[in-house]
């Protein structure tokens, strides 16, 4: 623990030194009748919740209030609070009663975007607080009041969300636009790459101690996709500030991302005919599932030994006759070769920050949908996919630095200095975690093999880099689960799971979740359930059983 975070014994003078809170107390007795016991008294039970006095005012308190400038470790003219209002608790929503607070931390130059943030502190508060992370390009503000953008990713339906489960919970729009236009402002770019955590976090643990009185005993970060690049950016960067983190599909590799996926497009729509339409998606993933599906013991839609399909399944059993395009019945040799440049590591010209020079290959004929993602979802002729929507910004924002810039031509190469600057600012790709490990911190990683836009090849490369670097002793801090058939958020097993309560649980006890069920959120297999289970492992169906139960599955190596 830092200073920040205080000992039992500072907590109990943090509580007695304020009377704006009450500790909910469990004391030991004294022996019975009143008698005299000359043995020590009992240590108290350390509380586990405080309730705040007087909340209302106590909230309204914090609307005149600012944040120094030096309570943020980077550079910033401070944090203003621009509304501070008490929310009732709401039945429906099953959100408690609460201080919402809303602020701005201002960028030290004032021509640069201000970072919007949003701090919730429960009225009965756990001691523990949870920041999460954000998505895409960011621009949205975070709320942490639950649902697609203010919550956990693939958090269970009929879970409280983490603020009814009396933690603190705040988040921001990373400073930055929906547009990816924020690319020509350094320091948008900068907060873009990791820095809006830090601020963000600072802000928030000022404004949490002006309202409590006293600090957090807990802090975590949960995060997916780019809100998983958070998570590894505050186990990476800021170690310190943290005891727990999970990062969900995070997507780490800015620039290896992009220009992976502008891959793929170009060999799918530059190339004439590379396309597949609909049928011919269709017709690949039939195959994949006809040689892989029942590879784990059970034929249920969910390819789960993906070792044992890649060396199954050839995509050239579906060569038309003569390499041309003669229906939906087949692959042209076009087709092929846009398959093959996704299943084909990505190999780089030069390396990126710490060293990585490659990824991929992506899991076309592991069960992942193509379909938004590498193709046109309907089949037209037109080619903003889900890949060309995030490189067209990223190449003219980023890369090109110009806005009138196009992407007609791009060769990554003749921009070497550029891409590697980027990469150097952008990625998390780092597998020092020693402030972390140090501080006695977790971080949990989930990834989906079916996942088209954050390959679980690359967050099983940086899980490998992390390993090599601390070989037996990785397990006791870093656990890394794959889940067959999730992709990025939804997929043939749609994950649903609680990774907050779990995280706390290894933070508190020691104990890491040793394959802890999850859920299928999917409404035709809805409630299906299967061990998640720790890379290298899959689920494997035992034989006999329910086979849509965990129970009858055992995470297996082959």
């Amino acid at each position: 623990m830092t200073d920040e975070y205080q000992t039992t014994s500072s907590f109990y003078r943090g509580l007695a030194a304020t009377g704006v809170v009450s500790a909910v107390v469990a004391l030991g007795l004294t022996a019975c009748g009143g008698e005299v016991d000359n043995a020590a008294a009992p240590t108290p039970t350390a509380p586990t919740t405080m309730q705040v006095q007087n909340a209302a005012s106590a909230c309204s308190a914090l609307a005149g209030a600012g944040v120094p400038a030096s309570a943020i470790a980077l550079p910033t003219q401070g944090a203003t609070i621009t509304s501070a209002s008490l929310v009732a608790a709401d039945s429906t929503t099953g959100l408690p009663d609460y201080c919402q607070v809303l602020g701005k931390v201002l960028a030290a130059n004032s021509a640069d975007p201000a970072i919007n943030f949003e701090v919730n502190l429960p009225t009965t508060w756990n001691f523990k607080a949870l920041q999460l992370g954000g998505a895409g390009f960011n621009g949205l503000l975070v709320t942490g009041l639950g649902g697609l953008i203010g919550g956990i990713q693939n958090w269970p339906s009929d879970e409280k969300q983490p603020l009814a489960m009396h933690y603190v919970t705040f988040g921001s729009d990373g400073g930055t636009t929906l547009d990816g236009t924020f690319g020509l402002n350094a320091q948008a770019l900068a907060n873009y790459g990791g820095e809006s955590v830090k601020r963000t976090h600072d802000t928030a643990l000022y404004i949490l101690k002006a309202f409590y009185k006293t600090v957090p005993h807990r802090m975590y970060h949960i995060g997916g996709s780019k809100g998983g690049h958070e998570s590894l950016v505050a186990a990476q960067r800021y170690g310190s500030d943290y005891d727990g983190i999970v990062a969900y599909y995070p997507a780490n590799q800015n620039q290896a991302m992009v220009m992976s996926w502008f891959r793929m497009w170009n060999a799918a729509y530059s190339t004439p005919g590379g396309a597949l339409d609909p049928a011919k998606q269709a017709l690949v993933k039939a195959k994949v599932m006809e040689a892989c599906d029942a590879l784990d013991g059970v034929a249920d839609g969910i390819v789960s030994n993906t070792a044992a399909c890649q060396a199954k399944f050839s995509i050239n059993n579906l060569r038309c006759a003569g390499g041309g395009d003669s229906g939906d019945t087949c692959l042209s040799d076009a087709q092929i070769n846009t398959l093959m440049t996704a299943a084909t590591p990505m190999e780089f010209a030069f390396p990126l920050a710490n060293g990585v020079t490659s990824i991929g290959p992506y899991p076309v004929f592991q069960g992942g949908d193509m379909a938004g993602t590498l193709f046109d979802p309907i089949g037209t002729d037109g080619t903003r996919t889900a890949y060309y929507s995030l490189d067209e910004p990223v190449i003219k924002y980023f890369d090109e630095q110009d806005p009138n810039g196009t992407t007609t031509g791009f060769d990554y190469r003749a921009w070497q200095p550029r891409v590697t600057q980027l990469s150097n600012l952008l990625d998390a790709t780092d597998p020092n975690l020693d402030t972390y490990q140090k501080r006695g911190g977790k971080l949990i990683l989930v990834q989906g093999t079916a996942d088209m836009l954050v390959t679980p090849n690359q967050t099983t490369a940086y899980y490998k880099q992390v390993a090599a670097r601390y070989g037996d002793s990785t397990s006791s801090f870093v656990r890394y689960y794959v889940a067959p058939g999730f992709g990025h958020a939804g997929g043939t097993f749609a994950l649903q799971w609680d990774p907050l309560t779990a995280l706390d649980g290894w933070v508190e006890s020691g104990q890491a979740p040793i394959n802890p069920v999850v859920t299928d959120g999917n409404p035709a297999t809805k409630g299906r359930t299967r061990p998640l289970c720790e890379y290298p492992q899959f689920p494997k169906y035992k034989g006999t059983g329910d086979a849509n139960s965990a129970s009858s599955f055992v995470c297996a190596d082959s």
